[in-house]
């Protein structure tokens, strides 16, 4: 008598599941890598942009540096810009000599406004005074 040649059912399913578990951690990591590459990419943009507001207010008049709030389009993405003035007489405890104000510029998206994917702080001064 012949005997078969080839894989028991248990071989085989063996292999399957080891296969399994093979696919189900290379599916896990790459679902990670692709999360983690949007939130980047979501943080650069936003720190280009939040660079791109204090760009814009160094040529803004002392005066007309304000709090306020914009929305704008960039990337194809929508994107909401918070801008927070505060005026400031003392820097870590030591008075300055001129009128100086710190702007906070907060970037977030529009879908997610009270979540900001990043905050850049700028000090301007009044150098007219």
């Amino acid at each position: 008598m012949k005997q078969a040649k080839g894989f028991t059912l248990l071989e085989v399913m063996i292999a399957i599941t080891v296969f399994a578990l093979v696919a189900s951690t290379l599916s896990q990591s790459s679902a990670i890598t692709v999360d983690n590459q949007i939130h980047l990419e979501k943080k650069v943009l936003a720190s280009w942009i939040a660079e791109n507001k204090i760009s814009e207010l160094r040529f803004t008049p002392y005066q007309d540096i304000t709090n306020e709030r914009s929305e704008i389009e960039f990337a194809d993405r929508k994107w909401q810009i918070k801008t927070t003035v505060t005026p400031k007489k003392q820097f870590q405890g030591i008075p300055l000599p001129l009128d100086v104000k710190q702007v906070t510029v907060s970037v977030s998206s529009k879908q997610n406004p009270d979540n900001s994917i990043h905050t850049l702080i700028a000090y301007m001064a009044n150098d007219d005074a």
